[in-house]
């Protein structure tokens, strides 16, 4: 039977088809900037977070460190620091004696690190140079386009966040601050629950597939404050959907408090 790194291939596969296809898998972790190759903890944490991200494991639910191992065909210290690694990221809470469970959403939590990644986001964008900006517009084009067209797609909901996380992802690769990448990464991770539930919609998808285009046109243009405008807009307009879902959620839960 295989072991380590190729059992956690396995598991990706499956995970994959949980979506229907690769290419609407839940987006993975992303690389610290420069490195190649990941740890075999490094790697399981890409396997849970992605399980977490697919809704295979709800919010407040118990992840058994045993399990995983067995699934896993390893020790349990690997998944141990597995875990950790998504606690950096508040992905999962590490409790004494109660073990790892997957962080609740919570609208609190949504405001507070909305509002971090947006201005942050902003800045990242504003620092580009003209030939930068100029570089950036055209090597995220196709992704533009196909988030054009998936927003007109009722069905298209998992393409498009898949789409959307990969910009993202290709915006943060082209700066060159290594440490404010990392930390956005760390944050994308952190809101990739709270933006599923921000494009939920299909008008909010078509909302966020212009404010891409904007973005993308301020950038061409060298205008990079326009550019930075329009990311903040796009995650604030997240922010504001997903706090609308969850507020949904928990007057549905809690009949009483929505009639008092």
């Amino acid at each position: 039977m295989m072991k380590g790194v190729s059992a956690v291939k396995n598991r990706e596969a499956s995970l994959q088809g949980l979506s229907g296809t690769a290419a609407e898998a839940p987006p993975t972790r992303a690389k610290s900037a420069g490195r190649q190759l990941m740890t075999l903890p490094e790697q399981i944490a890409e396997r849970i977070f992605a399980a977490i991200a697919s809704g295979e494991y709800a919010p407040g639910e118990r992840i058994r460190e045993e399990a995983l191992a067995e699934e896993f065909e390893v020790s349990r210290g690997p998944v141990r620091e597995a875990l950790r690694i998504l606690e950096k990221d508040s992905v999962v809470r590490i409790l004494p004696n109660r073990g790892a469970h997957v962080t609740q959403l919570s609208i609190k939590e949504v405001s507070d690190i909305f509002e971090i990644r947006r201005k942050l986001s902003g800045a990242m964008i504003a620092r580009l140079t003209v030939e930068e900006a100029a570089l950036q517009a055209t090597a995220i084009d196709a992704d533009i386009r196909a988030l054009d067209a998936l927003s007109q797609d009722p069905d298209g909901a998992a393409a498009y966040f898949e789409t959307s996380f990969r910009l993202g992802r290709v915006l943060r690769d082209a700066c060159s601050n290594e440490r404010l990448c990392e930390i956005l990464a760390s944050l994308a991770r952190q809101t990739l629950r709270y933006t599923q539930l921000g494009l939920a919609t299909p008008a909010r998808r078509k909302e966020s597939a212009r404010n891409w285009r904007t973005m993308q046109k301020a950038l061409k243009s060298g205008n990079v404050e326009a550019a930075a405008d329009a990311v903040e807009k796009l995650i604030e307009d997240s922010r504001r959907e997903a706090v609308k879902q969850l507020e949904a959620r928990q007057a549905a839960a809690n009949p009483r408090v929505r009639s008092a």
